[in-house]
């Protein structure tokens, strides 16, 4: 079954890398699982709720993490935009700016590009 995992007799289709790792998707789901263990009336139960609210507790910071990175390398990658814009108009030495540009270009597509990707997981 590709894509797929059978849970007892339910199948569920999973989402994509990206949509599967999305931390607002895991905050829904330790909240259920808190939910499912109230009453906290067996230590089974107790200890599942204790690691519930310690994987949200990790699951807020690496959040705010992610979120402050991704405003640190949009900066960066709006930096890297007004270098390559500064070598378009620069006509003095065409060759030179010609090389810089295509060695920064990529890069910039490279710091986009992993930029839309952490982004997409939050």
């Amino acid at each position: 079954m590709p894509n797929t995992v059978a849970r007892s007799e339910q199948t569920t289709h999973l989402d994509p890398p990206e949509r599967s790792l999305a931390i607002s998707r895991q905050s829904s789901l330790l909240a259920e699982l808190i939910r499912l263990t109230f009453p906290a009336d067996t230590p089974t139960k107790l200890s599942v709720q204790e690691l519930a609210y310690q994987l949200e507790e990790l699951r807020s910071r690496a959040q705010s993490t992610a979120q402050e990175s991704c405003a640190d390398l949009l900066r960066v990658s709006a930096g890297l935009g007004a270098v390559l814009r500064l070598l378009d108009f620069d006509s003095d030495d065409v060759e030179d700016s010609h090389g810089l540009h295509c060695l920064l270009t990529p890069l910039k597509q490279q710091l986009d590009e992993a930029l839309n990707r952490v982004q997409g997981m939050l």
